[in-house]
């Protein structure tokens, strides 16, 4: 990386640490201008516009519908910046919805923001909800918006409600107003029986309802080297050709971003979901270091191999015993090897309690997928839905909601676990900039963020730090096998 755009990077991050948001978004612009084809750069521009998607500014509207399409881009990044835009220009969304029709086939930004991935806010999905109710039943063609409304519900699995005179009319309409509400989907895999009951219930689960849903991974070559490098290790790194498992893979989201990252790295990405790993391999048939493996992380061991790096993201707290499960990682990792670990927070997850509060009646039914929209429709009306992207996705709800096995942790939790394991912290991850900087300004004395009683304490105040789920990295204290 050149010494100008590292340090247009840091002017960025230092920026959004300091809640300058709107400079922030300024300079990343400006860096944008000056070298548009660099994937860094792009990057840096669709994170700070994901986590704040106010910031964004009409004049841009072209190119956030550049980025929307590039193919280096996640558009999940990219579209709330876009809606917003849409949402604050006026009178997108019309009370007459024959002229929202009207006005959404004229857009072609607005119709590739629903063709490129989910929409994650209900002030633009419930009118769209009406849009689509009025294209049903009226029999008006409107056919680019009725086929980006279709591509829209291939992207969140058909999780807009319906009514029951909406149900009927569909029994004889045209195939592609149908797909905008009940999107074609994959048949079931047929997976492995597994003996421990708890698995067996989450493999099931997820055969039905692959997750997470996705569409583009973001990714720049020697990311997570740059990310190691920052984390102040006291092992060596590990080599760029590395072999790295992404145990609990699912739909292969997170195995490409890494691939993508070190594309020297030799990848075994594993799941107990054969649906989910035919959903991965077919979005990552392009990259050619990653193997999908039908495996209990339990079982690790079958493998035969060691890693250099293990990552285990959103997996173990949903083991009958997420200490076992962590311990058979641990178990495959050479010694000296780093280990990535996100796990619920307990604390964190009170939002989600709440919600399932409200639906307490439907948790114990068995789940459909008109259960799931029946979760959301009362939810909405009650205005209790969480804030998560996985509300609006059918998997994301039952991923969130209706999940078959539930095991969070606290602080305290993760350190018992790591002295068992004989695992080192090397530090705690923040995903937002500004609270990784109000750690540093609370806590000078642990500038590799190692400090568990600071972490607990800072989570006591603020639990929604980890609303995203605690992430970490460790590593292997042994010396031999």
């Amino acid at each position: 990386m050149s010494s100008d755009r590292l340090q247009q990077r840091r002017s960025v991050l230092a920026l959004w640490s300091a809640g300058r948001i709107d400079r922030a978004v300024a300079e990343a612009w400006r860096a944008f201008d000056g070298n548009r084809d660099d994937r860094g750069t792009k990057m840096l521009l669709a994170q700070i516009l994901s986590a704040h998607p106010l910031a964004a500014t009409f004049d841009r509207e072209r190119d956030l519908h550049h980025l929307l399409n590039d193919r280096d881009v996640d558009p999940s990044a990219i579209a709330p910046a876009g809606w917003s835009l849409l949402l604050r220009g006026g009178n997108f969304f019309r009370p007459d919805p024959a002229a929202t029709a009207a006005r959404l086939e004229k857009s072609a930004f607005a119709c590739d923001l629903l063709r490129a991935t989910t929409v994650v806010s209900l002030d633009v999905e419930l009118p769209l909800t009406r849009l689509r109710r009025f294209l049903l039943l009226s029999g008006r063609e409107f056919p680019r918006s009725t086929a980006a409304l279709a591509a829209q519900a291939a992207h969140n699995c058909g999780a807009w409600v319906f009514d029951e005179e909406e149900r009927m009319a569909l029994e004889d309409c045209d195939p592609t107003i149908r797909r905008a509400y009940l999107p074609e989907r994959a048949a079931a895999v047929s997976g492995e029986v597994f003996g421990d009951a708890v698995t067996s219930a989450v493999a099931e689960q997820y055969e039905g309802w692959p997750y997470p849903v996705w569409s583009r991974a973001m990714a720049e070559p020697g990311a997570l080297e740059d990310a190691l490098g920052a984390l102040h290790l006291e092992s060596d790194p590990p080599p760029q050709d590395a072999d790295i498992l992404i145990a609990g893979c699912g739909t292969g989201h997170e195995a490409a971003i890494i691939a993508l990252q070190c594309p020297a790295a030799r990848i075994v990405a594993i799941d107990i979901s054969a649906a989910s790993l035919r959903y991965g391999a077919e979005r990552c048939a392009a990259l050619r270091n990653i193997e999908f493996r039908q495996l209990d992380l339990h079982h690790a061991a079958r493998l035969g191999r060691k890693f250099d790096i293990v990552v285990s993201s959103g997996v173990l707290h949903h083991l009958a015993c997420p200490e076992d499960g962590w311990a058979a990682l641990a178990g495959v990792l050479k010694p000296g090897g780093l280990m990535k670990v996100m796990l619920y927070s307990k604390a964190a997850r009170e939002n989600v309690r709440a919600a399932r509060s409200a639906i307490a009646d439907l948790l114990g039914a068995p789940v459909t997928d008109d259960l799931l929209r029946s979760v959301r429709r009362r939810l909405i009306a009650a205005k209790a839905s969480p804030k998560s992207r996985d509300f609006f996705t059918l998997p994301g709800v039952h991923d969130l909601l209706m999940h078959r096995h539930e095991d969070p942790f606290d602080i305290p939790r993760i350190q018992r676990a790591l002295a068992r394991l004989e695992l080192d912290l090397v530090g705690f991850r923040l995903s937002d900039p500004r609270n990784e900087a109000l750690y540093a300004r609370e806590n000078p004395h642990d500038p590799h963020k190692r400090d568990f009683e600071a972490w607990a304490l800072l989570e006591q105040r603020k639990p929604e730090i980890f609303a995203g789920m605690y992430e970490f990295w460790c590593w292997s204290r042994r010396t031999t096998e």
